[in-house]
């Protein structure tokens, strides 16, 4: 093992919670090393995969605002690297009356644009979707596609130039936290003032082994992408239940077709498993939806991939800071669209910023225990 390396900040973990805020650290001018254990796009981690879904239409104010926060920093990700990282075609609620309501009041409190659906417009506006009995819809056009593969790409080159030391793959042994962090790896010794556990699934058991255990549920989700050419430049959608109960998102997917998915995980995930094969039976329910809900949609399936999110009890995330160590962790399946907004908020915390009431440690919403098959419902 070499000599140890001297930082600012350490993030453990370069996915989009990591890398984001080793950006922005960067940016403001610290000195700032980012390991990983696989390293980005590998199908181990949660940021791995074509793309995600972006939407303002949260009943939560404060995700509203980071989402159109992020859409802007996203755009001028765009405009720094020449990738085309967004593909916004609007989003289509369908779900009961009174949550649509909450979505449709908090998004025009923020001063958005949200469309409230009657039946006979839906049809001639969206001909490819069904409403189901005794739903309402919504529209609204700030919402799509991140490409997450180019998004992350961008993040990383954007990353490295600003002089991110940035580690992969290499898994980190150990975290010793104090005045001074260190953090071991099979390879080499960092310490630095402060550090950042961003490492995903992952981080319970490193956060575990340092006598700071959160209640972090891993879970395997699955997405199918269809071969749908036609549907490339419609709207995304998603399938709100009442809550406690599962739903469905999609959206369209440049040079693929459109991508759909159930918004609940499933158990199994293990730190030795690096791909996980897909699960045909939830691939066969899927497409019984979209039969449903988009029955002019064509059903051929390019690919389906699986890959691990992590839930916290409450599907809000963690992201909080404890003397030298700053907690960002739990993205419950709905994180990556926020990615350079979220790197933002870590570094603030890191500088001595404020948490959010909804993401602290203390919150209510953490007093019990996690499921890997919670659905977001956020």
């Amino acid at each position: 093992m070499s000599s140890q390396q001297q930082f600012d900040v350490i993030v453990v973990g370069a996915g989009i919670f990591g890398i984001s805020t080793a950006l922005e650290l960067a940016r403001r001018g610290r000195k700032v090393a980012a390991i990983d254990r696989f390293g980005s796009g590998h199908p181990a981690t949660s940021s791995t995969g074509a793309s995600r879904s972006i939407r303002v239409a949260y009943a939560q104010p404060f995700y509203v605002a980071l989402a159109l926060e992020a859409i802007e920093a996203w755009r001028r990700l765009e405009r720094a690297t020449g990738r085309r990282i967004l593909h916004l075609t609007g989003q289509v609620d369908l779900g009961p009356p009174a949550f649509l309501g909450e979505l449709a009041r908090s998004v025009r409190a923020a001063g958005v644009r949200i469309e409230e659906l009657q039946a006979s417009d839906a049809r001639r506006r969206f001909p490819e979707l069904t409403f189901g009995p005794g739903q309402a819809g919504l529209f609204h056009a700030e919402a799509g596609t991140v490409m997450a593969e180019e998004g992350m790409r961008g993040l990383n080159e954007t990353a490295l130039a600003a002089g991110v030391a940035l580690f992969q793959p290499e898994p980190v042994l150990e975290i010793v936290p104090g005045p001074r962090v260190t953090i071991r790896t099979d390879r080499r010794s960092l310490q630095a003032d402060h550090a950042v556990i961003a490492a995903g699934p992952w981080s319970g058991p490193l956060l575990a082994d340092i006598g700071m255990a959160q209640p972090l549920a891993p879970a395997i989700a699955q997405v199918t992408f269809l071969d749908a050419p036609s549907l490339v430049d419609r709207p995304g959608i998603a399938e709100w239940q009442s809550v406690g109960d599962g739903g469905v998102y999609g959206h369209p997917v440049p040079g693929i077709g459109y991508k759909i998915a159930f918004d609940a995980g499933a158990p199994g995930w293990r730190p030795d498993i690096e791909e996980w094969m897909p699960d045909l039976d939830e691939e066969r329910r899927i497409l019984e939806w979209l039969a449903q809900r988009m029955p002019n949609a064509p059903r051929r399936v390019a690919r389906t991939q699986r890959h691990p999110w992590t839930m916290t009890p409450d599907a809000d995330f963690i992201v909080d800071r404890r003397e030298s160590l700053t907690l960002a962790c739990g993205c419950s399946g709905h994180a990556f669209k926020f990615g350079p907004a979220l790197g933002r908020l870590v570094a603030d915390i890191v500088e001595g910023g404020e948490t959010p009431d909804l993401l602290r440690l203390d919150r209510p919403g953490l007093r019990q225990a996690a499921s890997p098959t919670a659905p977001i419902v956020r």
